[in-house]
């Protein structure tokens, strides 16, 4: 009974913190929109300054939040009339578009000068989204369909999140948790880090490590600037890593693999193994065979072990 009393109250609790952060938030909205829409085709959210948030929510509606900040202050319609940009919230046909797009240039010296406009948008679950911003970070949760990501600027959130998912950022660091599907990520400019998820995973990075908790499937990831750490809770068909500026190590179930290790030492305990095992290479099978573990690191160590 305490228990059940302690979990309503944090419940309660929890509801009360949501609602106060959305009343202040409503208070720096620049413009809203409404739209009647119980099964949207698509969000189409691009802005080319600021950052976007998307949410899946139990409303039949979708409900477009637009944000400007000049400065590190939020801005009101009566503090600028955004002449500068092209501003588009509208319903065409099943779809949702959210579009600011700048249509001056002020030049590279006086970048700071602009307004940035950014998008919150909360939206029936089983949509499909499309967003892109050259200019801060992009989150999106609680979705299921076909999400498109970009950003050049900023960081990328993922959560709770199903269906085939592509993020791609060019200056920040990926954050990925609670996942089922297929997901496509890349970053050129940060970490990668990868929570509770199943499916299929490809992962890439120039400039970062790379972390893996609780994942299960087909997962390649490739960093050519960190170590990465992953614990599967299973393998299915292939687990491939790979870098070459950091140490390797993996965490799997105990049982049957094929085993392809390369790295200036390789650790690992060989069960009922048939193949060649070196200092730096281990290339066979164990206890029959299964799916394949790749590891290759040309900087560091690679370190197998079971649970």
């Amino acid at each position: 009974m305490k228990k059940a009393l302690s979990l309503f109250i944090s419940a309660s609790l929890f509801l009360a913190l949501t609602v106060e952060l959305r009343s202040q938030n409503s208070d720096r909205v620049y413009q809203f929109e409404t739209f009647q829409l119980s099964n949207p085709e698509l969000i189409d959210v691009r802005t080319s300054g600021g950052s976007i948030q998307i949410e899946g929510s139990e409303l039949d509606e979708v409900r477009v939040e637009m944000y400007v900040r000049y400065r590190g202050r939020y801005l009101a319609p009566s503090d600028t009339d955004l002449n500068d940009f092209d501003i588009r919230i509208e319903q065409v046909g099943n779809r949702v578009i959210a579009h600011a797009e700048r249509t001056t240039e002020r030049g590279w010296r006086f970048w700071r000068d602009f307004e940035s406009i950014s998008f919150v948008v909360y939206t029936p679950s089983n949509t499909n989204v499309k967003a892109r911003t050259s200019g801060g970070s992009v989150s999106a949760a609680s979705l299921n369909g076909t999400i498109e990501l970009r950003t050049s600027g900023g960081s990328i959130s993922l959560e709770n999140l199903a269906g085939v998912i592509e993020a791609r950022t060019s200056g920040g660091s990926l954050s990925m948790t609670e996942i089922d599907g297929s997901l496509s990520a890349r970053t050129s400019g940060g970490s990668i880090r990868l929570e509770q998820a199943v499916g299929e995973f490809d992962l890439r990075t120039s400039g970062g490590g790379m972390r893996f908790e609780e994942v299960s499937g087909k997962l390649a990831a490739r960093t050519s600037g960190g170590s990465i750490r992953a614990k599967m809770g299973s393998v299915e068909d292939l687990l491939d890593l790979r870098t070459s500026g950091g140490s390797i190590t993996i965490e799997v179930p105990r049982g049957g693999y094929d085993l392809n290790l390369r790295g200036n030492r390789v650790r690992t305990e060989l069960i009922n193994f048939s193949g060649n095992s070196e200092r730096s290479r281990i290339e066979g099978s164990m206890d029959g065979g299964g799916p394949l573990i790749r590891a290759r690191t040309s900087g560091g160590s690679v370190t197998l072990n079971y649970f």
